[in-house]
């Protein structure tokens, strides 16, 4: 069994345990976004380490996770920021929702894995239908509205496609489109 499968399968196994152990105060469809929103990630880290490419895919994905952030520190009190739950943890305040950030690293995690890991149209659909369903969980849960979680798949799908080349001690960034 390859290492791939063997973070497939346990994001598999994650996702029957949330099934199985929701709370009412957490929802089942909103535990297996959380854990889809880890697993579609680390399945293109690990692929990524199987394929030399752990360096660039990393500093993509940390990219994205500084850029989700400082949107959100950047909006502030705007209205696309606020989320429609009117909460955010229990400390802070009601804003912090644009863009989605689960929904961003699942999408960073399905465009990896459909662009250099999975062979079929078929396996492809289905690392971005489990990034849409994360996305739709966050919907669902009422933590999102459909704007922030649209902008969250854009700078994940785009992060994925942006070129990173180290060259003697400099970084260079470019954007390639895949589709």
């Amino acid at each position: 069994m390859t290492l791939l499968k063997t973070t497939l399968r346990a994001g598999a196994f994650g996702l029957a345990f949330c099934a199985a152990t929701a709370s009412n105060a957490q929802s089942k469809v909103e535990q297996a976004g959380d854990v889809l929103q880890v697993a579609l990630p680390l399945a293109a880290a690990v692929c990524a380490y199987r394929k030399q490419d752990f360096k660039r895919y990393a500093v993509r994905f940390v990219g994205q996770g500084l850029f989700v952030e400082g949107s959100k520190a950047a909006l502030g009190h705007a209205k696309i920021n606020k989320r429609p739950d009117g909460a955010y943890g229990r400390t802070t305040p009601t804003y912090k929702g644009f863009p989605s950030g689960h929904t961003a690293a699942a999408f960073y995690g399905a465009s990896y894995l459909s662009h250099n890991c999975l062979q079929t149209k078929g396996q492809k659909a289905l690392a971005y239908g489990l990034a849409a369903f994360v996305g739709g969980s966050r919907i669902q849960a009422n933590k999102h509205t459909a704007a922030q979680v649209v902008a969250g798949a854009l700078v994940g799908y785009y992060f994925d496609n942006l070129t990173v080349q180290f060259d003697r001690g400099t970084v260079n960034f470019g954007l390639r489109y895949k589709f």
